[in-house]
């Protein structure tokens, strides 16, 4: 699929041997470096910006913490057996023709309904490697490797600025491409926020932004094993400030290229890699809040 000035949705194409970016620096306080632009992102055919990444603030293991004066606007806990449609999708709202990123090449996976489901008051988001019939970009009739889960807060819950929480536990395995992150709710790309990207069994995760002028900023963290035990992922979004944090420590921050404009989260598990033993894990997400300033 492609649409004109389409978001992030479908991701720009990676560099480097299966499909990883090429990676500069893992140090899980602070990031600078040169890195490739990737991204969970949206257009087919889009031109990625490859920038110099640069911690205007080296984090220095600074803690992250959200202002005790703003007030918590969304909450979701993933209560009961169904999720909730009225703020949930299962689909990239920018796919007319279905439900995978048709900007990355390289992504084999298929997204639906059933792979996305609450255990326990647990979201799951399960990737699992079977044939599954879907539509390439130009809506044809396509097989995939594999089928995942993936969920939205659009149409449910557009937001402009504010302290993102995150309590997940992250995939780790062959040819997964596990993502939390922001996509503009005007539906073109950029800008996007890429709270974490995490690829294979990694001991980096990645922490991204897509100005919408300018050059990529982010790269690499090291990070404990994310697959293990629950972790929180935050993201602190102001007009002049953006800061990410892994289990309340800062891994990055930046004032340059701020989105000024209403987003909307995103949570999947992409696969690149069609081979036996790809595509299969499932992200695990304990809930998704969002605070903001007071009006």
């Amino acid at each position: 699929m492609q649409l004109p000035d389409a978001p992030r949705g479908q991701r720009l194409a990676r560099q480097g041997k299966n499909g990883k970016r090429n990676r500069v620096m893992a140090t899980f306080s602070v990031i600078v470096g040169t890195t490739a632009a990737v991204a969970c992102g949206p257009l087919a055919g889009a031109s990625s910006n490859h920038g110099q990444p640069t911690a205007e603030k080296p984090a220095a293991n600074i803690a992250l913490e959200r202002p005790s004066s703003w007030k918590l606007e969304f909450n979701s806990n993933f209560t009961g057996n169904e999720l909730d449609k009225s703020i949930w999708g299962t689909c990239y709202p920018w796919a007319p023709n279905g439900c995978t990123n048709f900007g990355n090449d390289n992504e084999k996976e298929w997204y639906q309904a059933s792979q996305v489901q609450i255990k326990n008051g647990i979201l799951n988001l399960i990737a699992q490697r079977a044939p599954t019939s879907g539509y390439n970009a130009r809506g044809a009739p396509k097989e995939y490797a594999c089928r995942s889960g993936m969920v939205t807060t659009d149409p449910g819950f557009h937001f402009m600025y504010g302290y993102v929480q995150v309590i997940a536990r992250i995939p780790y395995g062959a040819g997964l491409w596990a993502a939390l992150w922001l996509a503009a709710a005007s539906r073109k790309w950029p800008p996007e926020i890429d709270i974490l990207e995490h690829w294979a069994s990694d001991a980096d995760a990645k922490v991204y932004l897509h100005p919408k002028v300018g050059t990529l900023h982010g790269g690499p963290v090291n990070t404990p094993d994310i697959s293990k035990g629950w972790h929180s992922f935050t993201l602190y979004w102001t007009k002049s400030r953006l800061a990410w944090g892994i289990d309340g420590r800062q891994v990055f921050t930046i004032t340059k290229g701020i989105p000024q404009q209403a987003m909307y989260l995103i949570a999947n598990v992409a696969d690149t890699n069609s081979r036996p033993g790809n595509c299969s894990g499932t992200m695990l997400v304990k809930s998704v809040k969002v605070w903001q300033p007071k009006s």
